[in-house]
């Protein structure tokens, strides 16, 4: 579970750990340090601490210099909470998000214009994420902390105005329930309506699907075009996107609007990217929605302390690209390679692709790695296959052949850590030709 040491998660901790009593559960925590605020790492003490007293383990993960705003801050979250399940060898990771916080959340996407599936506020479950709490208010899981004498942190960030969320908490929603004292139930109700309707227009979506002769292939799925056109618009819209889903892709407004103009127009024998490794072809009357080039699982590299002390190397993969990384001494054939000074970075050294909120803080500033790749004129299609190289804070030292993080020595005497890329041919690139 995500544990912050507010009141939502506290309540959280012991919950689980009283369901544990009487079903099967192995509960863990995890907390995320931001390294946002000077009081932080006192906090993640203080969290790690009432983990301990309740009997559960905590696996503490921390950031320096953790740039950008709220959505990079989730990005570095959420990528820190996966890779804790992976280590704690856990099936899910539970959040504390509750029913106030659907509600803000339901109220900020109705501002923005969105979907039904927008207006659903925030889901029980994606993937491996689940959020237990929904169906308690803030109040009433403070309550139940109260009632059984426990003690929550409150986190100032909380309420900053300068975040939206705060702004909606302890601004907007106070001035609506001012005018109308059940807008929360009302927000709510929407949601619940918004999801209702969602499912509907999905399942409406199945049939039309169906009376189009849908069927899977061996490399995606197809469709009978002259039924297709017989739909509006946002029907075909909505079934090219229900069918992404089905085969694992999520596809932007953008894609949904290149696909469905493509139904219409598009010539047999064309075929448009609806989506990263995602393409919609036309052959004559049948519609083909085909996954790219299968690509191979990412295989990252970790490098703890012990192992950096002596050369070394490993295998990377990474967005279907192949290398072998060495470190420590160098053959001088590296395609790319550079240094770092061992007195300003924290082991394990991780190389990994990039992530959402990734930034390199290099003596022009810090930039946004995704925005870096563009300007560098990496195509979008390439940037999942450059190599990242980050420290145990998640600090960038390292884009590959593009950008390196201005990491200066203490001690100009002191060791150093080279690392180097070079591009090997992989065993199962079937590539080659004969």
């Amino acid at each position: 579970m995500a544990f912050s040491g507010g009141s939502d998660s506290l309540a959280l901790l012991h919950l689980l750990r009283a369901l544990g009593e009487s079903w099967p559960l192995k509960l863990s925590a995890a907390h995320f340090d931001h390294g946002l605020q000077p009081e932080s790492a006192a906090s993640a003490s203080r969290a790690a601490e009432v983990c301990r007293r309740a009997g559960v383990p905590c696996d503490v993960g921390r950031t320096n210099g953790l740039a950008g705003g709220p959505a990079e801050w989730r990005a570095a979250r959420y990528a820190f909470l996966a890779d804790a399940r992976r280590r704690a060898g856990a099936d899910r990771v539970a959040l504390a998000h509750q029913r106030d916080d659907h509600v803000e959340t339901v109220l900020m996407n109705l501002l923005r214009g969105p979907g039904f599936r927008g207006l659903a506020g925030i889901p029980a479950r994606r993937a491996a994420f689940v959020r237990p709490l929904l169906g308690f208010s803030r109040e009433e899981l403070r309550g139940y902390l109260r009632a059984t004498g426990r003690e929550w942190a409150e986190d100032p960030a909380n309420r900053n105005p300068r975040y939206r969320r705060s702004r909606m908490r302890h601004g907007l929603l106070p001035a609506l329930a001012a005018e109308e004292p059940s807008v929360r139930a009302l927000l709510a109700e929407l949601g619940r309506n918004a999801l209702v309707a969602e499912g509907g227009l999905e399942a409406a979506a199945r049939r039309l699907l169906s009376a189009a002769g849908y069927r899977e292939s061996a490399d995606g799925a197809q469709i009978a075009r002259p039924r297709l056109l017989g739909y509006d618009r946002a029907a075909r819209g909505r079934m090219l996107r229900h069918v992404a889903r089905d085969m694992g892709f999520r596809v932007s407004r953008r894609g949904t609007r290149t696909g469905a103009a493509f139904l219409d127009a598009g010539e047999s024998g064309r075929g448009v990217d609806i989506a990263a490794g995602l393409r919609v072809e036309r052959e004559f009357d049948r519609i083909h929605v085909r996954r790219g080039r299968e690509v191979p699982l990412d295989h990252e590299l970790d490098i703890d302390r012990t192992r950096a002390r002596r050369a070394g190397r490993g295998p990377l993969r990474l967005g279907g690209n192949a290398w072998e990384v060495r470190w420590s001494a160098l053959e001088g054939t590296e395609r790319w390679a550079t240094a770092f000074p061992v007195d300003r970075i924290r082991f394990p050294i991780r190389v990994r692709g990039p992530q959402p909120g990734d930034r390199i803080r290099t003596r022009a500033g810090s930039r946004k790695v995704a925005k870096l790749l563009m300007e560098c004129r990496v195509p979008a299609s390439d940037r999942a296959g450059v190599p990242v190289v980050v420290d145990a804070d998640r600090r960038v030292l390292w884009v590959a052949g593009h950008s390196r993080a201005a990491v200066e020595p203490i001690d100009s005497g002191g060791a150093w850590f080279a690392i180097g890329f070079t591009e090997r041919r992989d065993r199962n690139d079937d590539s080659r030709g004969t």
